[in-house]
């Protein structure tokens, strides 16, 4: 049985997760309109991919943590049921709780989800860079070791501060819904790439754009600032809480940041849409757009 005290962390992370998928639900129905209006009918391009796949993905994570709550609910209150189910769907239950293979596909599509709401971040930067392929290649690239130090080191300082199983301890369950301390090292890679990318953004706005009217770099700028600041927060947060409280309360905001991921790459998309009636393709911005020395000519089209 779960100790009185560990249970009310447990049930009090469940119900946070479960109220990010409302609020997902929510915004979902809340951002329709305007996702009919600047993503359907129109060109497949890699921010419209991204944006699927962090929009829709999300909905997939939530499932699956739902039912990660479920199968927790159902494994703490194994005693109070006796009564054994038929052969045919005892081995359906014993292949859904395989709680291993639940998490390392969870965890997968955790991770896909917002590696693709940050990917809308990095081609918003890569634009306000006047598309340097230089920056490009460095974000792509830090992104990359941030993606494998973040998994890799999280797993190898997970096995080496995992418990032994002690043979004569009473059996205790094996499926519940928190995380281990080591869960803090891949949200302290994904905030400081966050926090990198917001430093890009600050630094070429005050830099080469600092005396320019346009909407569309105020779009861009403001959108890119909007978004990171609320994620580096959670995500800092996050890192607090799986170190500093009590575990059993650690998966308190597990779905709700990517709940945050989902919903503000969403706007930052809608907003840039919104920016030009023209079909400004945003995968594709023109170098012009954003250079400082033609501001005068191109501050008034987007206005």
């Amino acid at each position: 049985m779960v100790a009185p005290l560990e249970n009310i962390g447990i049930q009090t992370a469940k119900y946070c997760n479960v109220a990010g998928l409302g609020l997902l639900i929510f915004d979902y129905f809340l951002t329709l309109e305007p996702e009919i209006r600047w993503t359907w009918n129109r060109r497949w391009n890699v921010a419209r991919v991204l944006f699927v796949i962090s929009r829709y993905m999300a909905f997939v994570a939530a499932s699956m943590t739902s039912y990660a709550i479920l199968a927790t609910r159902a494994n703490e209150n194994d005693d109070e049921y006796s009564a054994r189910p038929s052969a045919g769907l005892q081995m359906v239950i014993d292949i859904l709780n395989s709680q291993r293979l639940v998490t390392d596909f969870t965890t997968a599509i955790h991770i896909i989800s917002i590696i693709a709401a940050e990917g809308l971040l990095i081609i918003r930067t890569y634009a306000f860079w006047k598309q340097s392929k230089k920056l490009l290649a460095v974000l792509l690239v830090s992104a990359a070791i941030c993606i494998v130090c973040g998994v890799g080191l999280t797993d190898i300082v997970g096995g080496l501060l995992a418990v032994p199983v002690n043979p004569s301890a009473p059996p205790t369950s094996n499926c519940t819904f928190q995380a281990g301390r080591s869960s803090a090292i891949q949200y302290g890679f994904l905030a400081a790439y966050e926090i990198l990318l917001l430093s890009l953004m600050v630094f070429k706005r005050y830099k080469d754009y600092k005396d320019s009217n346009s909407r569309l770099v105020r779009v861009v700028f403001q959108g890119g600032v909007w978004y990171l600041t609320p994620i580096i927060f959670v995500s800092v947060v996050n890192t607090l809480l799986t170190v500093l409280v009590p575990q059993s309360y650690n998966e308190m905001l597990d779905l709700p940041q990517l709940v945050l991921h989902s919903m503000l790459a969403s706007r930052v998309l809608f907003s840039l849409r919104e920016s030009d009636q023209d079909e400004l393709d945003w995968a594709t911005l023109q170098m012009s757009t954003f250079r400082p020395a033609q501001q005068d000519q191109r501050d008034t089209s987007f206005d």
